[in-house]
């Protein structure tokens, strides 16, 4: 009966989850922060209500799954051909929102870490602060209208290929990170294994996978094609893990993939009733369970606060200079900046797996990561707002 224990409590996190969420879509903000405060009033911060050792165990694995289907869902919401027609414009403002950010969120942590090694944490820090949740901004400007302007276009333009870079990005510093020694030859051998992943994922997606799918019509079951895709996806996770690369990396890019095929709707849709519902859900809570901010001491506050303002200024001062720089007026170049600050699902990946798995990062950047998450989708909607009020 032990066994029915956990599952009720499992499916009552999604119950309550998605009651929370829909509350918080109602007043305009983000269903993640819902999930996330669920688990902080279940987890220690709030009542501790899961405790137990092999209960955690189990939420872990689910969330683990979740992190994987997410970005999946990610790669199936990314178009190839909408990437090839963006041009080079979006792509030195995502290269901007990359830099700045990087620079400031590895210094504000590289100065203020006081223990052992400043050069893991603050490098993976910075790789946070790249990421960016344009799912914030876009709702934001399809309230007041201006999803569709030169301003709207840009910012959705830029952040795909900001998530596709950072991805990359995460590859590659996990990889060098993840080495038990740092030296030339190991450089190369990362290097070179990061580029015959990228190789061996990309024929197998352009070539072997449009192949393979001529074939699912032909099988007469129910929902093949998601089966199929679920096959792909994890197939493509699992190598990557054997690579030493991020299992959310291959993910990604099955999805990209994946989302060229005619059955892309199908299975998006299914993906999102049965992984989204059950699987993400779990990831977002399992981060407010591990969450305990009854161990915040005053003295990491400084650092909490300094590591938000650089996400903020990380984000409008790159994306606004490089976007001056190609031709906005100051005024756009601001709102392009703003659009691009919301920081959400995929900083929260990378934080989680960086402490948990890889051990990159102490309780201390994790909480963070988790105001500035917090902090930078509430106070997005409002800036951007303002800033296109011409009053």
């Amino acid at each position: 009966m032990e066994h029915f224990t956990i599952i009720l409590i499992v499916i009552s996190i999604i119950f309550f989850s998605k009651i929370l969420s829909s509350l918080f879509q109602q007043i305009n903000l983000p269903p993640v922060l819902a999930m996330i405060l669920v688990g902080i009033v279940l987890g220690p911060t709030g009542f501790n209500l899961i405790h137990h050792e092999e209960d955690l165990h189990i939420i872990k694995l689910f969330s683990q799954i979740g992190v994987v289907i997410l970005l999946f869902l990610a790669g199936l919401e990314t178009d190839l051909d909408e990437l090839k027609s963006i041009g080079k414009n979006s792509f030195m403002i995502a290269l901007g929102g990359i830099i700045f950010p990087f620079i400031f969120g590895f210094s504000v942590t590289f100065f203020m870490t006081s223990r052992g090694n400043p050069v893991p944490p603050s490098i993976v820090m910075g790789l946070i602060l790249t990421a960016t949740s344009v799912s914030v901004s876009v709702m934001t400007l399809m309230d007041i209208g201006k999803l569709k302007s030169v301003e709207g276009n840009t910012i959705v333009s830029a952040a795909i290929i900001d998530d596709v870079i950072g991805i990359i990005l995460l590859s590659i510093i996990f990889g060098f990170l993840g080495s038990d020694e740092v030296s030339f030859f190991e450089i190369g051998k990362t290097i070179g294994f990061v580029i015959g992943y990228f190789v061996l994922i990309i024929g197998v997606g352009f070539f072997i996978i449009p192949y393979l799918s001529k074939f699912v019509p032909y099988v007469k079951s129910d929902m093949f094609s998601l089966v199929f895709a679920f096959f792909v996806l994890f197939l493509f996770a699992w190598i990557s893990e054997k690579v030493e690369i991020a299992a959310i990396t291959g993910a990604f890019f099955a999805g990209l993939f994946l989302g060229r095929l005619k059955d892309k709707h199908a299975i998006e849709e299914g993906t999102k009733i049965i992984g989204h519902t059950l699987f993400v859900t779990i990831f977002f809570v399992s981060i407010g369970l591990e969450t305990n901010l009854r161990n915040i001491k005053l003295e990491i506050l400084p650092f909490v606060l300094l590591f938000i303002v650089a996400a903020f200024g990380g984000k409008i001062l790159g994306c606004g200079f490089f976007a001056k720089i190609i031709g906005f007026d100051l005024n756009r170049a601001f709102r392009i900046g703003a659009g691009m600050s919301p920081r959400g699902e995929v900083a929260l990946i990378i934080a989680s797996i960086a402490m948990s798995e890889y051990h990159f990062i102490a309780e201390k950047e994790f909480t963070a990561v988790i105001f500035m998450v917090i902090i930078t989708a509430f106070v997005t909607p409002f800036v951007l707002k303002l800033s296109f009020n011409e009053k």
